[in-house]
């Protein structure tokens, strides 16, 4: 899976090593200021991309390897690698977010592409909530997108992207966004295989930016039919993995109910009111990465179905006792967690009182 849309620290890169021991990569992040070269780059990516295998995702090394070889075809300097390392994803997905319906599409737009100077709009717990002025391009593209169904956000990188599109609200994402951001909001998208696609903005300076319109306007209204060959996903295995931890789900698999327990008795023995305490906690929250883990070798012993164009059919028969041991790594994982806030005297974990406040 690819694990970044820009050259990592083990790359083959040629990057200078920082004072903290971190290899920069600035240097790779340099924008053609010519849309004339900035076209030749999109269009020399797709056409690599449509001869490459898209039955699985492209590696790290992969990418950066096919966008060198762009930029030594066009005779344009290495700078620019973090660029076409974003157009040659995009262009691999691009089919495969075409054939996602746009009711099933999540559009992400940056902040930074309003007008920072009186611009009305205000921030919410979702990010800006945009007042649809005119003054911008953050209104025309969200005007553009929601007439066709999509959903929106404009706030690049927020958390809750990757909550949105495991909880089963959307199949892609599309988004608007500097190098710096694609290179960490996007990282983990790509890394489960999940559809998406990226414009990167023309600059980095998060004040009154500007991107290349015509091409986000192109992502937005992208349509087709599936294409023949599926590239393999593990969104799949992550909607199984935190729908284990669903409260109905969570308390078939149990056996137990944190509400009936609780109204068992004014006064409950110790083990009901450990159990009670122990399933709410269970089900408050987190990244699930330890069920996801156990389901996918799972799944890879069996067949590797889960990570196909219909795994999510597949993952709904596997047997209970599948799901138990992986609800049951991750109860002990979450047994970790308590032991570690009791000793650092946390106040606070997954946004509520620890266990022992």
């Amino acid at each position: 899976m690819t694990r970044s849309t820009l050259p990592s620290a083990e790359s083959g890169a040629r990057s200078n090593v920082s004072t903290t021991g971190r290899r920069r990569t600035s240097q790779f992040k340099l924008v053609p200021d010519e849309f004339g070269q900035r076209e030749a780059i999109r269009q020399q990516c797709q056409r690599l991309a449509d001869r490459l295998d898209r039955s699985g995702t492209l590696t790290q090394d992969e990418t950066e390897a096919h966008a060198r070889a762009v930029l030594e075809q066009l005779g344009l300097p290495e700078g620019y690698l973090g660029w076409t390392m974003v157009l040659l994803t995009s262009a691999f997905w691009r089919d495969q977010v075409a054939s996602v319906p746009p009711e099933r599409r999540l559009l992400l737009l940056p902040h930074c592409l309003k007008h920072a100077e009186g611009c009305p709009a205000d921030y919410d717990e979702f990010g800006l909530d945009c007042e649809k002025c005119g003054a911008c391009s953050i209104a025309d593209f969200r005007g553009q997108a929601e007439q066709m169904g999509y959903r929106v956000l404009v706030a690049e990188g927020s958390p809750i992207v990757l909550k949105i599109i495991v909880s089963g609200y959307v199949d892609a994402i599309v988004g608007v966004a500097c190098l710096n951001v694609l290179e960490k909001a996007f990282d983990k998208l790509l890394m489960a295989g999940i559809p998406c696609m990226a414009v990167p903005l023309l600059s980095s300076d998060c004040r009154n930016t500007s991107v290349d319109e015509a091409w986000v306007r192109e992502m937005i209204e992208l349509r087709q039919p599936a294409p023949t060959v599926q590239t393999r996903t593990y969104l799949h295995l992550m909607r199984a993995a935190n729908g284990l931890f669903e409260t109905d789900e969570l308390q078939r698999l149990t056996g137990k109910d944190s509400a009936t327990l609780g109204r068992k008795d004014s006064h409950p023995d110790p083990v009901t009111a450990t159990e009670t305490l122990a399933l709410d906690y269970v089900g408050r929250g987190g990244k699930y990465a330890r069920p996801l883990i156990t389901l996918a070798v799972h799944d890879a012993l069996t067949g590797g179905h889960g990570t196909s164009a219909d795994g999510a059919a597949h993952l709904a028969a596997l047997p209970d006792g599948v799901r138990r041991a992986a609800l049951s790594v991750e109860v002990f994982h979450k047994a970790s967690l308590v032991h570690d806030d009791i000793e650092d005297d946390d106040g606070y974990r997954y946004g509520e009182p620890t266990l022992q406040r």
